[in-house]
Order: C-alpha cells, then sequence, then structure tokens
C-alpha cells in the first residue's frame, strides 16, 4: 500500500504539556499510522524550542510538514527513520518530485528547502535525542571522509548536506484572510453602490465601478480565479456552461457559427429572457446542486474547468451584464463608439468598450487591502478560497462515509482540490489546504452570525436604489442606533413596529441548502 503525507496525523500538542520543566504546548506532533506518536520528531522540536533555534513556535510548521513527507517516503521504501538517515536515500525523496517540479506545480527550491530541513533534524538529533533505546544515537551527519551516513561539504563557512544546492528564499507569503476580513473587503468595493443615482455620470460611474469591483473580488474569494482568470472572464463561456445544462439553447458541435448570437447578451434588453434563464438557474440550485463549471483561461494552458457558486452566476448576469454593462453600453453607444467587447463580463470605464486589465484586476483588489490595513493581495482571496473548498469537500466526504476517516475519503478530496487548481496531481498545496480543514473540522465552527451580516448587506444594496436621501440618513442614523443602544427596550419597540407595518414574507428570502454537493459537469482539467 502506497502512503500519502496527510495519512500521518499532525496536529499540536495540548495546553499544559510540559517537556523538562517547560511549557512546551503547541508544538508540532505527527503520529505513526497506528496513532502513535512519533517521538523523534517531537523531541527534535521540544529541543529546538528549548534552544532558541526556532523563533517561534509558528515557524516550525514548514520543517513539520517537510519531516513529515520524510516520514512517508520512508514508510512507502520500507525503512525506519535510523536506516533512512543516508545520502542515498535523501536523493531518492528528492526524486520523487521531479515530475511535480517539471510540471510547474512545485518550485525545485522548495524540495531543496524540503531537504535542508531533513538533514538539520538528522544533524541534531543526536543532541535533542541521545540514546536509541539503550544504545547511543547513532551520528548521522559527518564531513565527506567520515563513516556518518550523511555527509557534508563546507559551502560559504558552513556545514552543508553534501547533496545541496542553493536555495533561492522568496519573501514569505502573507497570510490567508479570515471570513471576517473577506467580508469587509467585500463590503468596502461594494460601498459606493450603495450610494443613489444623482443623475450625474460622474457619479454612475462610481456606483457601476463599485458593482464591478465587489464582483471582481468575488470571482476570487468564491470561485478562486486568478486576476488574469477574472479579466479574461468570458460571457461566451458562461452562455456554453448555461447551455450544457439546457438552460439556455446554443447549437453546437459542427452546426454551431461563430456568429450565433449569445443568448446572455441578447438579453440585456429581454426581461422576459433573463426570468427564464434565472428561473433556469434556481431549478438547478434545487436539485441540490451549489455549482456550475465554466471554462476560463488560465497560466499555462488555454483554459480550466472552475466550479462557479450559482449564485454568483447569478449575481455576475443580474448585476455584471445586464444592469452595470448595460448601462456603459448604452452611454457608449449614445456616444458614438462602435468598438464595444460584448464577450467581456468586467468593462474598464475609463477604456470605453475595452476589457477590464489584469494589472487594474490586481490594482483594485490590492487597494481594498490596503484600504482595510489588512495583509494580503488578490492572491490571498484565492487562498481564502481553497480554504473554504477544501472544507467543504472535507465535511462532504466525512457525512457521506458516515463521520468515519479513512485514506479513500482523503485521497478523494485531495484530487478534487487538484482538479479545482488546475493541477494534474495533489501537491504540497491540496494537502496544506486539506490539513486545515482537518483542524477546523476538530472546532466545528459554524457562521450564523456571518451569513446573516452578509444577507443584511444584499438587502441594503438591494433597495438603496429606490431610497431618496433623507430615508438613507435615517437608516444611517437607525444602524448608528442599533450599534449603539444596550437597551432591550429598545429592540423590542422596533420589532413591534416591524411586526405591525412591514410584511417581510413579501421580500426575497435567502435560499440556504441543508446539504451541498459539489458536481463536476463534462471534463475536468
Amino acid at each position: 500500500m502506497i502512503y500519502i503525507p496527510n495519512d500521518f496525523i499532525m496536529d499540536r500538542t495540548p495546553a499544559g504539556f510540559m517537556w523538562r520543566d517547560d511549557d512546551m504546548s503547541g508544538i508540532p506532533r505527527i503520529r505513526h499510522m497506528d496513532g502513535s506518536i512519533f517521538e523523534p520528531f517531537l523531541r527534535y522540536f521540544a529541543y529546538g524550542w528549548l534552544n532558541k533555534l526556532f523563533k517561534a513556535k509558528s515557524s516550525m510548521e514548514p520543517d513539520a510538514y517537510s519531516l513529515r513527507e520524510w516520514l512517508c517516503h520512508t514508510t512507502n521504501v520500507g525503512l525506519d527513520w535510523v536506516s533512512a538517515g543516508t545520502d542515498d536515500v535523501m536523493r531518492s525523496f528528492r526524486s520523487t518530485f521531479t515530475e511535480r517540479v517539471k510540471e510547474g506545480e512545485l518550485a525545485a527550491a522548495q524540495v531543496e528547502l524540503k531537504l535542508d530541513h531533513i538533514f538539520t533534524f538528522y544533524q541534531r538529533i543526536r543532541r535533542a535525542m541521545p540514546f536509541d533505546g539503550e544504545e547511543p544515537m547513532l551520528q548521522f551527519v559527518g564531513h565527506s571522509e567520515s563513516l556518518a551516513p550523511i555527509t557534508t561539504r563546507r559551502v560559504g563557512g558552513q556545514a552543508r548536506w553534501s547533496g545541496w544546492s542553493k536555495i533561492d528564499r522568496k519573501a514569505p507569503n502573507r497570510p490567508t484572510p479570515d471570513d471576517d476580513q473577506v467580508e469587509r473587503i467585500l463590503e468596502h468595493l461594494r460601498a459606493a453602490a450603495m450610494e443613489p443615482l444623482d443623475g450625474s455620470w460622474k457619479q454612475a460611474l462610481q456606483v457601476y465601478a463599485a458593482e464591478r469591483n465587489w464582483l471582481v473580488a468575488c470571482c476570487e474569494a468564491r470561485a478562486g480565479l486568478r486576476a488574469k482568470e477574472t479579466a479574461s472572464l468570458s460571457l461566451q463561456k458562461i452562455a456554453d456552461a448555461l447551455a450544457n445544462l439546457k438552460i439556455v439553447n446554443i447549437s453546437t458541435g459542427r452546426w454551431r457559427s461563430s456568429l450565433q448570437p449569445n443568448p446572455l447578451d441578447e438579453a440585456v434588453d429581454d426581461p422576459q429572457l433573463q426570468s427564464e434563464i434565472r428561473s433556469g438557474l434556481e431549478r438547478h440550485a434545487a436539485r441540490g446542486y451549489t455549482t456550475i463549471n465554466v471554462a476560463v483561461q488560465t497560466k499555462g494552458k488555454p483554459e480550466r474547468s472552475v466550479e462557479f457558486p450559482i449564485d454568483l452566476i447569478i449575481d455576475l448576469l443580474e448585476i455584471g451584464v445586464w444592469t452595470v454593462r448595460k448601462a456603459l453600453f448604452e452611454r457608449w453607444t449614445a456616444d458614438g463608439k462602435i468598438h464595444l467587447d460584448h464577450d467581456a463580463v468586467f468593462l474598464s470605464s475609463t477604456r470605453d468598450g475595452a476589457r477590464l486589465s489584469t494589472k487594474s484586476i490586481v490594482g483594485i483588489v490590492k487597494d481594498a487591502f490596503n484600504g482595510l490595513d489588512i495583509a494580503g493581495s488578490g492572491h490571498r482571496l484565492r487562498a481564502y478560497y481553497f480554504t473554504e473548498m477544501a472544507w467543504l469537500l472535507w465535511t462532504q466526504e466525512l457525512a457521506t462515509a458516515g463521520y468515519r476517516s479513512d485514506v479513500a475519503i482523503t485521497n478523494t478530496v485531495l484530487n478534487r482540490l487538484a482538479d479545482l487548481a488546475g493541477h494534474k496531481s495533489p501537491g504540497t498545496m491540496e494537502r496544506y489546504y486539506l490539513d486545515r480543514a482537518k483542524l477546523r473540522q476538530k472546532l466545528k465552527r459554524n457562521k450564523p452570525t456571518l451569513d446573516a451580516r452578509k444577507d443584511m448587506m444584499h438587502a441594503l444594496i438591494g433597495v438603496s436604489w429606490d431610497l431618496d436621501e433623507g430615508t438613507c440618513r435615517r437608516l444611517q442614523r437607525v444602524i448608528y442606533a442599533f450599534s449603539d443602544c444596550k437597551d432591550p427596550q429598545f429592540f423590542k419597540v422596533i420589532d413591534a413596529a416591524i411586526d405591525k407595518y412591514v410584511d417581510l414574507e413579501e421580500r426575497p428570502q435567502p435560499d440556504r441548502s441543508s446539504h451541498l454537493r459539489l458536481v463536476t459537469i463534462g471534463d475536468g482539467p
């Protein structure tokens, strides 16, 4: 049987865990397949912390991932960790990454860093663990003329593994934003859209740009698109996806003509067709589906299949195309512009009729991060997406299996994450996000407050266009009153007024599926 690193459970020592009279809680802990703790790694991290070899316990994480991969490799080749501590086995470990480096899924420098972590472990383990049972611990590392199984050479006055290659270290990744930070970013981008139109084109452009920018960030945070993929998002590809589900009618195969009109473009001026498309999407969701596969252009390949949440598709059409793009095209057409990109979902407001550039998309999202003093950029929204999808896929598969975790579930989730990322096979990225999902499962977090906040914002956006200035100001005061007032009697009065004067049943309520499932339509990447 071939194991993968995720088969070896990794967590951290619990609060109150002591080692040599020192608090050693929160250091990495890796287990064998039978669930027993792998003692050499635990001793190595404890020794490193006591001797200040790590700046923080959190900085142990990269070493822990590398060592877990090493333990998996040595298990697969049938060696215990002592026998595996040789030059030849380290070289064989490097060779397992050759194909992934060639495919661009992993940088060569990342592999060398893993080997450096392993070398450092064997270099220090004799001090961290002086005895192996009753025998003195083997000295694993020595100079090239010694009998040590792992040999070294001098590089810049420092002892390095004899097979070492220079590592080009990059700046560390910024942290992945959490749910609250992502919602703040989305709200920040859309804030101007709450302002009622005052009749000026300058202010209208600000409102339309806010809606567009919000949808741009949604594509990155909720569909995992890169900036280039967001810029190249095609209305025709969305129509093709809906045609596969029989929601719209488009000729396919050899009978298809490039001159055939796009029904999603035609629906701009056809409220009845818009209603039919919306009904088709809602019927698809009612059958238990939550996503629709859309082909997008990507780096290094012509395109990949991306799972878009159905409600995001609806927002892209109703807000991005049938409202914002329609208003822009009407204005530009009246001004005599004829070169309008009818396939673009996102348009530049300064390049009349042209598609929004990749550089502009990067800047839009980066400015939102900076404006809210949140570390990161649009690429971290993509990281957030994979964090959420790993959690969703893991909980789905776990529920399907009756909450009994096994290797098959892990492999299924890893393969699905690789599909979503456009990777040929699961790699370090997929394993990282799955590990986070497993930890999150233990916490059993839920998001009722966040869901309520989203619903509130959608309600504000939905009605703000029809509210006059006085009503908007009054609503602003009410919001601040809700935030500041601590008197429960105040809320009783508000609830009584709402029950008497407002019929909330006439308002659309958000659909919440009790069970989510992701379904791939057609061939994946």
